[in-house]
Protein backbone atom coordinates (compact mmCIF):
# COMPACT_ATOMS: atom_id res chain seq x y z
CA UNK A 1 0.00 0.00 0.00
CA UNK A 2 1.28 3.50 -0.64
CA UNK A 3 0.66 6.37 1.22
CA UNK A 4 0.05 9.76 -1.00
CA UNK A 5 2.27 12.67 1.03
CA UNK A 6 0.67 16.07 0.66
CA UNK A 7 3.09 18.44 -0.71
CA UNK A 8 3.38 21.76 1.41
CA UNK A 9 5.35 25.19 0.77
CA UNK A 10 8.06 24.18 2.64
CA UNK A 11 8.68 21.41 0.00
CA UNK A 12 9.52 24.53 -3.24
CA UNK A 13 12.33 25.20 -4.18
CA UNK A 14 13.22 28.82 -4.73
CA UNK A 15 12.27 30.01 -7.94
CA UNK A 16 9.55 27.40 -8.03
CA UNK A 17 5.41 27.87 -8.11
CA UNK A 18 3.03 25.84 -7.38
CA UNK A 19 -0.99 26.52 -6.95
CA UNK A 20 -2.61 26.23 -3.48
CA UNK A 21 -5.12 23.60 -2.85
CA UNK A 22 -5.79 23.74 0.42
CA UNK A 23 -4.73 24.87 4.34
CA UNK A 24 -4.75 22.77 7.19
CA UNK A 25 -7.07 23.88 9.48
CA UNK A 26 -5.61 25.27 13.17
CA UNK A 27 -4.25 28.13 14.59
CA UNK A 28 -3.08 29.56 11.50
CA UNK A 29 -5.51 29.36 8.90
CA UNK A 30 -7.52 32.30 9.43
CA UNK A 31 -4.33 34.45 9.57
CA UNK A 32 -2.87 33.07 6.23
CA UNK A 33 -6.11 33.38 4.96
CA UNK A 34 -6.37 36.86 5.78
CA UNK A 35 -2.98 37.53 4.44
CA UNK A 36 -4.33 36.29 0.97
CA UNK A 37 -3.34 32.68 1.27
CA UNK A 38 -5.94 30.82 -0.23
CA UNK A 39 -6.98 28.19 -2.78
CA UNK A 40 -6.53 28.37 -5.83
CA UNK A 41 -3.82 31.02 -5.26
CA UNK A 42 -0.29 30.89 -7.00
CA UNK A 43 2.87 30.89 -4.40
CA UNK A 44 6.53 31.02 -5.82
CA UNK A 45 9.16 30.30 -3.21
CA UNK A 46 11.49 33.33 -3.03
CA UNK A 47 14.08 31.85 -1.02
CA UNK A 48 14.47 29.93 2.37
CA UNK A 49 16.15 31.47 5.46
CA UNK A 50 19.82 29.97 6.22
CA UNK A 51 18.43 27.68 8.89
CA UNK A 52 15.39 26.74 7.46
CA UNK A 53 12.97 28.32 10.03
CA UNK A 54 11.57 30.91 7.95
CA UNK A 55 10.37 31.07 4.10
CA UNK A 56 9.93 34.02 1.84
CA UNK A 57 7.36 33.60 -0.46
CA UNK A 58 5.25 35.98 -3.17
CA UNK A 59 1.95 35.73 -4.02
CA UNK A 60 0.14 37.87 -6.54
CA UNK A 61 0.96 41.22 -5.70
CA UNK A 62 3.12 41.10 -2.38
CA UNK A 63 5.63 39.04 -0.67
CA UNK A 64 5.32 37.37 2.55
CA UNK A 65 8.02 35.87 5.06
CA UNK A 66 6.31 32.72 6.94
CA UNK A 67 7.10 30.65 9.74
CA UNK A 68 8.26 26.74 9.25
CA UNK A 69 5.04 25.95 11.54
CA UNK A 70 2.55 28.14 9.16
CA UNK A 71 4.52 27.07 6.04
CA UNK A 72 3.54 23.85 6.90
CA UNK A 73 -0.29 24.59 6.85
CA UNK A 74 -0.24 25.19 3.28
CA UNK A 75 -1.06 22.27 0.87
CA UNK A 76 0.23 23.00 -2.65
CA UNK A 77 -0.56 20.90 -5.86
Amino acid sequence: MILETKKNVMDLQPGQSSVITSLIENVYTSKLMALGILPRTTVKMIRKATFGNVFYIKLENHQLAIRAEEAKTIIIE
